[in-house]
């Protein structure tokens, strides 16, 4: 990290320091005046100011969901959380070395779940009937089989699913209340995405995807497919469905993707915590192949020939706002 590249850093840390004691309820006017001095002694000096403002206004509209124990946008009214708690979790998630520490921890759900994965650490499954799963990054898989059926769900995450014929037992993925079922195949899909319920793409054979709406398609090899965040099945569209496998060989292609869905999948990868601080920048289209295993640098790349600044706050911490 070069000199200008620590100042930036001691000046945002300092920057967040400020907001957390002058929301902490027991400021005096003193340290607002003391606040308003330190912002004035440089152009760098306002800038880590406002971001750390800008920061602030994020957290306060943060909040755990408990089933994925994801940190979520645009909390329910019924959750309650104020500023000061949301930058509480902030500290928190610092303090553990990680957001992934929560994950793993357990404490924040995927209780029932037979397969979990942590942090940038995928894992190949082998199932009782001989099918292979290849479960992403802080993922996590329920498994039901029986003699008339082979059911699975996925709770969280990411899978690619290699499929055991057996014509006796139909093999289903559950997201939710959509079914997937295998006609002899190989697939993968992502669930909870920032515009979507779940994608599927088949790379053998083909899906038959269901709703609870009463809607059924298949879904045949080549062809990539979005369930709706209502369970609306979208349409089959032809695609090279090798690049949505890629992230097995740790690479995350994206084409035509929006900067939430890259930040929402480099944060699997990533041992902390990511931002966008601007709400107009979340859906930036981004053409790009990146490296899952090094996120952070990841984003440092995205920065070369987009409107963006990624700013690693700490080693747990990484906002991305407008440049």
């Amino acid at each position: 990290m070069t000199e200008s590249q620590n100042e930036k850093t001691d000046l945002a840390e300092q920057a967040l320091h400020w907001i957390v004691r002058l929301n902490s309820g027991t400021a005096l006017d003193e340290d607002v005046a003391a606040y308003e001095t330190w912002q004035q002694e440089s152009t760098a000096h306002a800038d880590a100011a406002r971001e750390a403002e800008q920061l602030w206004s994020v957290m306060g509209k943060l909040f755990v969901d408990r089933n994925s124990g994801r940190v979520l946008a645009a909390p329910p009214q019924a959750s309650g959380i104020s500023r000061r708690g949301a930058l509480s979790l902030l500290l928190c998630l610092g303090a553990v070395g990680t957001s992934g520490a929560l994950w793993s921890s357990g404490l924040l759900g995927r209780l029932t779940a037979d397969y979990t994965t942590e942090t940038a650490s995928p894992e190949l499954i082998t199932l009782p009937d001989g099918s292979r799963v290849y479960l992403n990054a802080r993922s996590a898989l329920d498994v039901d089989f029986t003699e008339k059926m082979r059911r699975v769900r996925l709770l969280a995450g990411q899978a690619y699913f290699e499929v055991t014929p057996d014509a006796a037992r139909p093999f289903e993925v559950m997201v939710d209340d959509t079914s997937f079922r295998a006609l002899g195949t190989a697939f993968d899909i992502a669930r909870d995405l920032p515009e979507a319920r779940a994608e599927l793409a088949v790379t053998q054979h083909s899906v038959r995807v269901g709703s609870s709406l009463g809607e059924t398609l298949d879904v045949q090899e080549g062809e990539i497919l979005r369930v709706d965040r209502q369970g609306h099945i979208g349409q089959a569209i032809k695609s090279d469905v090798s690049t949505f496998a890629a992230w097995r060989d740790g690479q995350y292609v994206a084409e035509g993707r929006s900067l939430e869905e890259v930040v929402a999948a480099l944060s699997a990868w990533h041992r902390g915590f990511i931002v966008i601080t601007d709400a107009k920048l979340k859906q930036l289209k981004i053409n790009a192949v990146l490296d899952l295993r090094d996120a952070n640098g990841s984003l440092d790349a995205l920065q070369g020939g987009l409107p963006l600044r990624v700013r690693h706050v700490s080693n747990y911490f990484t906002a991305i706002s407008a440049s």
